[in-house]
């Protein structure tokens, strides 16, 4: 958790301080050692947002390309008091959660269900071999940035990713950051669109809430 409030204001982590969590309200804990990125954790070691990962410096990034004001955004729903933190939400009622580590796709399913109007970026250089995978597995693409690619390797990359949402995939600052269009589970061949950054956080900064066209045509 990057933000905790101290006396009704959000502030990061400090050396040897202590807040309250945005999301519950419990104390947390500022976590500032030298080899961490430096975050609130929970008295009680236990995080009121089941969905929470440890965050990376790959997390602060992406987070970073948009106002503070905006990360780490409580969302209770009104009928069951579910309770989860949005990583990015913005004005106009888009989440943007940002994923590194492997999950289950009934959580996938769950986030998708409780926030609705969501988007998915993910870190497709976790697995060294994925992102050079990727590279040498997709065609050239044509002139309108779209690539089609085959998946030979063994991980479940693109198999783990494959939802009704919007999936951008972070492969590094060398091979791109794609949008996945398209996914076949029993041939293992996909569609990828070609995606500018900071064409992307524009959009998702403009208010709008619709992706259907970014990267290219989802109905290719």
């Amino acid at each position: 958790m990057r933000f905790a409030l101290l006396g009704g204001i959000r502030i990061e982590a400090s050396l040897k301080l202590r807040a309250a969590c945005p999301g519950c309200g419990a104390e947390v804990v500022a976590k500032c050692g030298k080899h961490i990125t430096w975050h609130w954790a929970h008295l009680s070691r236990t995080h009121c947002d089941p969905w929470w990962e440890q965050e990376t410096e790959w997390h602060r990034a992406w987070k970073n390309r948009f106002p503070q004001d905006w990360q780490e955004i409580p969302n209770r729903d009104r009928d069951s008091r579910e309770l989860h933190i949005a990583d990015v939400k913005t004005p106009s009622g888009l989440v943007i959660e940002f994923q590194r580590s492997t999950i289950h796709p009934d959580e996938i399913q769950a986030r998708e269900a409780f926030y609705q109007t969501m988007i998915w970026v993910v870190d497709g250089c976790k697995n060294d071999a994925d992102r050079f995978n990727f590279s040498n597995m997709r065609g050239r693409p044509n002139q309108d940035s779209i690539a089609q690619f085959q998946w030979f390797g063994q991980s479940t990359l693109f198999k783990r990713w494959h939802t009704t949402k919007p999936i951008f995939i972070d492969f590094g600052s060398e091979h791109g950051f794609w949008r996945i269009l398209r996914f076949d589970l029993k041939t293992k061949r996909g569609l990828a669109g070609y995606v500018d950054i900071d064409g992307f956080v524009q959009l998702a900064s403009s208010g709008t809430t619709d992706f259907s066209a970014v990267g290219g045509p989802a109905s290719v």
